[in-house]
């Protein structure tokens, strides 16, 4: 059975996901940042393989590579002194070739391939129970409440650039989402292309901030959404997406503006889908005019009777500009008729255009006001070329376009309406732009109230979602200290930083993350740990045990120990990302951005 999850499906999942940070009862959410240690070098792929001399085939058994290696991957085998580069992938799935041949037959029933990792080529997090719920805890090192000034809408990036082709907007295209159909400018400026000039590049860059669509100098329509701020440009503005809002109270902004101006239903564009052939256009000033429904074309236009009836007389400048009227009769000496008298009638130095008539017939109601007008702006030999709008008109669900003219002299032509999005362009450019990804943008600065190391390096970051204290209330705080806090005395020497160290009595161990000194000698002060284990009891260090660094064999004695600030496992992990090395320091601020995607 055919079914569709709509894309208004993923919109709605981010604006509840984004709201969910501002509303009455607030979801909590925190940044945390953890592992001051080395990955781990290698890790086992399933099933086994066999290579051959010479050879830089791999042959597995029972492995899926396309699923664990990816083209570029540094493995290893066991038996093989060398590492090698994965170059392909066959779809067999079976097998893979690498850059450089194997210097020995592989055969042996248990050998394995291993993926390698590196600091600077770090491995794709794990989304097992064991590793959400537990392993990230144990090496959550400190954490940043993500406030909701933090929190903002996304859209992918289209960059306004010369010379470069964008797709208009069209309600009946099922692709626009992916595609280039607005702009960001070097004003910051967001721009909907409503028209682009019949599949032309761009070549001139929109500027208005008014609530009326731009034509710019190259034939393009564009319609201004919102304009980008300082602040939310250094925020949320990164290589592929730029920021994105809908207002929902009057901020003073031009954005505001344009939500407030929008038409609901408005046709802003008709498309033209066949030119057809035998058209007839004039334009010119008129020669005579008698009154305001009878009046004399040039003489440039034909002198055949009847020629221009059923084509319509737009007044495109000077005295009774804007207005349209269908001709209902045509005589040889270039006189006409109209099919209702033009409110202001115009003169010998206004221009005209006669054309075929563009009929738009729709759902919008029975009010002249409602209704959208048009007519045919330019023909080239004997063909509609282009259309253009006089009246948007509103309130349209559905629409078609006829494009009529004396049958003797002109067929074929076919046009489509393309109807504004529900409410009008730029009434919710959340939805329109297609907002599905939440971006979250949250500093660091320095040792957060001593809270952060800045003496030391992490690999991971990540959110988690309702963390408790460790006395069962909720966290709120700004920044959490999450390591575990081991006071000392008696230390002669330095520990050193990622050392296991370890419990002369209770057999604890844990990874250090820095000794903060709390006196000048530095035998005094506190051991900062994460990845706690315990001899199997439940237990952790002890008040008067002596605790040695595994690397250093620096040794101290326990004066008191602090459990973590929140409840271990008990908020629920969303995002995890592994990240090659950063070191942070004293005078440091970082810029963490975290795009969630729906």
């Amino acid at each position: 059975m055919a079914a569709l999850v709509t894309r208004h499906f993923r919109v709605h999942n981010a604006i509840q996901f984004f709201e969910s940070f501002s509303e009455a009862v607030p979801t909590r959410y925190y940044l945390f940042i953890g592992k001051s240690f080395a990955y781990a070098n290698s890790i086992p792929l399933t099933g086994q393989v066999k290579t051959t001399a010479g050879s830089n085939t791999v042959v597995g058994t029972g492995t899926i590579f396309t699923t664990e290696l990816a083209i570029g991957d540094r493995i290893a085998i066991t038996g093989q002194s060398n590492v090698h580069v994965v170059h392909s992938i066959p779809t067999a799935q079976t097998f893979v070739t690498t850059t450089s041949n194997y210097n020995t037959i592989t055969t042996a029933a248990n050998v394995y391939i291993r993926k390698l990792f590196s600091e600077i080529s770090p491995p794709d997090p794990v989304d097992s129970y064991q590793n959400t719920y537990f392993d990230i805890w144990r090496n959550m090192m400190s954490l940043k409440r993500i406030a909701t000034s933090a929190v903002s809408h996304v859209a992918t990036r289209h960059d306004w650039a010369n010379n470069t082709f964008y797709y208009q907007y069209d309600d009946s295209d099922p692709a626009l989402f992916n595609k280039a159909f607005y702009v960001y400018t070097t004003d910051r400026n967001v721009y909907k292309c409503i028209d682009n000039n019949r599949g032309a590049n761009s070549t001139s860059m929109p500027s208005s901030t008014g609530t009326s669509i731009e034509t710019t100098a190259d034939g393009y329509r564009w319609k201004y959404m919102y304009t980008v701020s300082a602040g939310e440009k250094n925020d949320y503005v990164t290589p592929d997406y730029i920021p994105v809002k809908t207002l929902t109270a009057n901020d003073g902004s031009g954005q505001w503006t344009v939500q407030e101006n929008a038409s609901n239903g408005a046709i802003h564009h008709v498309q033209v889908v066949a030119n057809g052939s035998g058209y007839l256009h004039n334009t010119n000033t008129f020669a005579s005019v008698t009154n305001s429904t009878f009046m004399t074309i040039a003489n440039t236009a034909s002198l055949v009777d009847g020629v221009y009836t059923d084509s319509s007389i737009f007044i495109s400048s000077g005295l009774g500009s804007g207005q349209l009227r269908r001709i209902v009769q045509y005589y040889s000496n270039n006189s006409l008729v109209v099919n209702s008298a033009f409110t202001v009638t115009p003169n010998t130095s206004s221009q005209y255009i006669v054309s075929p008539t563009v009929v738009i017939r729709g759902d919008s109601g029975g009010t002249t006001t409602s209704r959208a007008t048009a007519y045919v702006a330019n023909t080239f030999n004997g063909s509609v070329r282009k259309i253009t709008i006089i009246d948007q008109g509103r309130s349209y669900s559905t629409a078609n376009v006829t494009i009529v003219a004396n049958s003797s002299y002109g067929f074929g032509a076919t046009a489509r309406p393309i109807i504004s999005p529900l409410n009008g362009h730029g009434s919710d450019p959340v939805d329109e732009l297609y907002g599905t990804n939440v971006m979250m943008s949250v500093n660091t600065v320095e040792g957060e109230s001593n809270t952060f190391t800045t003496n030391n390096d992490f690999r991971f970051i990540g959110v988690v979602r309702d963390p408790l204290l460790a006395n069962g209330s909720a966290a709120t705080a700004t920044a959490i200290d999450q390591s575990h806090r081991i006071e000392v005395n008696g230390v002669v020497g330095d520990f050193i930083a990622d050392e296991v160290i370890t419990g002369s009595t209770s057999g604890a161990k844990g990874r250090l993350i820095y000794f903060a000194n709390t006196n000048a000698a530095r035998a005094n002060g506190v051991l900062k740990l994460v990845r706690l284990t315990t001899n199997g009891t439940g237990g952790g260090f002890s008040v008067g045990e002596t605790v040695t660094g595994g690397t250093s064999t620096i040794t101290g004695k326990v004066v008191s120990v602090t459990k973590p600030a929140l409840t271990p496992y008990s908020g629920i992990v969303i995002y995890s990302e592994n990240r090659i090395p950063l070191q942070r320091g004293p005078l440091q601020t970082e810029k963490y951005r975290i795009t969630i995607k729906y």
